[in-house]
């Protein structure tokens, strides 16, 4: 009987000195402490630069069409463009048309803020020494009223656009 008694006194110490040990860890885990210091910037964001748009065909009174344009990004992470609306600060309200129809009204033009269905776009970053771009056709954007003058025929229009 006394190898059975020392072996269950000898088990009952072993768990005590587990238990008291584990406690002592888990105390010496929780409250440890401890100083640091640590540094973080961000980077300079560059603006997107969007081409000058153009129609993708020939524009006639009462019709639409789409307007084409390359978005370049020059930051190293891609850039969210929401949407692409008339830039009125540039050519005449946002429009330019070529030299040879100077007559051509451009108040009869008009421009329909794109969103892309609510998606926005996507401008990939720079890639090395090589910046992201994005070309994207914008279906239908560009109107011309019926009211447009005959010197309009033929014309190349400048359509100019800004993100947000």
């Amino acid at each position: 009987m006394n190898r059975r008694i020392l072996a269950i006194v000898a088990m009952v110490i072993a768990i005590v000195v587990v238990t008291i040990g584990g406690a002592g860890v888990a105390y010496a885990y929780w409250t440890a402490g401890g100083a640091g210091t640590g540094f973080g910037a961000a980077g300079t964001t560059v603006p997107i630069t969007l081409s000058a748009g153009t129609p993708t065909a020939s524009l006639l009174p009462g019709g639409q069409t789409g307007v084409v344009l390359t978005m370049t990004n020059a930051n190293a992470a891609t850039v969210k463009i929401s949407s692409l609306a008339l830039d009125t600060t540039q050519g005449a309200s946002g429009f330019a048309v070529d030299a040879g129809h100077s007559g051509c009204t451009l108040s009869t033009l008009s421009f329909v803020t794109q969103t892309n269905g609510g998606a926005g776009w996507s401008v990939p970053g720079k890639v090395g020494a090589t910046n992201g771009t994005l070309t994207t056709t914008l279906t239908n954007a560009l109107a011309m009223s019926l009211s447009a003058a005959d010197a309009c025929q033929g014309a190349t229009f400048t359509v100019y656009l800004l993100g947000a």
